[in-house]
């Protein structure tokens, strides 16, 4: 499967292992670096972390302990909200490199939009850019308020911005802006099945019918047929998996195609339904959550 070109060059992996509650939320232990080893001896490269999920010390010694060179791999790690403005983003990251025991990060993200804060914070991220610290800059969550904003000052372009994208929550509107500003849109919870999210299996879009009849079809799981979906229109999709057989089904696309019917047919399943939080709401919970030791 063909790596994805940034806006800036460089080149990134398509499918990435989420760390998000690996075993349970802000898990860091012997567990977690285990089955982020498992996902490397299936053949992931790309890894997403944030500082909130508490478990960048896991993956850090993982990445070590795997034996393969740190330039093998494309890091990403994400800036929480108490952490933006100019000096707190240069701390907040400086302690993300610390406990992933690296020397700089691939893409580092905003996780969550702050206006009010996002020049300052976008400040920090260049300067750290400049300091080779940081490889890329990201966006995640951001609507397209929160990207025509940063534009308006930005010196770097965001490569990148991470969303919730499901066939349930497709965010056409959102995804051709970012297409039309050269910026690639990765998809959180592709398969909207976070355990987290306390939703019934079967309401979910790996149960909806026409997902499960493509899946009878190609004979692959309603997983992979989502997984598709989205890497045939040129998205990164993010699906966290903790055994091996589904770490391996998630990067086993390429011995089957989408025809244009097929993914239009999934776009008409959106039904813009959130399993996560909003944008436009989640701000006054998020500042009440702080980053882990």
């Amino acid at each position: 499967m063909q790596n994805i070109e940034l806006n800036n060059g460089m080149f990134i992996p398509p499918i990435c292992y989420g760390t998000c509650a690996i075993g349970q939320w802000q898990q860091d232990d012997d567990y977690v670096v285990e089955t982020i080893l498992t996902a490397i001896k299936a053949g992931y490269r790309h890894f997403d972390t944030a500082s909130l999920y508490g478990n960048e010390r896991s993956l850090g010694k993982a990445i070590k302990a795997s034996g393969i060179a740190r330039e093998e791999f494309f890091i990403v790690t994400k800036l929480w909200d108490t952490q933006q403005g100019f000096q707190q983003t240069l701390q907040a990251c400086e302690e993300s490199l610390v406990r992933l025991q690296m020397d700089y990060v691939d893409l580092y993200l905003i996780h969550w939009p702050v206006p009010q804060k996002t020049q300052a914070t976008w400040q920090a991220m260049e300067q750290l850019h400049e300091q080779g610290k940081i490889r890329a800059l990201g966006l995640s969550n951001f609507r397209e308020s929160d990207i025509t904003q940063l534009l308006s000052f930005a010196n770097i372009k965001p490569v990148y911005n991470q969303l919730e994208l499901h066939p349930y929550l497709t965010q056409e509107a959102l995804c051709q802006f970012c297409n039309e500003q050269d910026i690639i849109v990765s998809c959180w919870s592709p398969l909207g099945t976070g355990t987290w999210n306390e939703v019934p299996v079967n309401e979910k879009p790996i149960a909806d019918p026409t997902i499960v009849a493509l899946a009878k079809k190609y004979n692959v799981s309603a997983g992979q047929i989502i997984l598709k979906w989205d890497i045939q229109q040129g998205r990164i999709v993010m699906p966290k998996a903790e055994s091996e057989i589904n770490m391996r089904n998630n990067l086993a696309l390429d011995h089957f195609e989408l025809d244009e019917q097929e993914l239009a047919s999934i776009n008409r399943l959106n039904k813009n339904h959130r399993y996560g939080g909003d944008p436009d709401t989640t701000y006054a919970d998020n500042m009440a959550i702080d980053v882990p030791a």
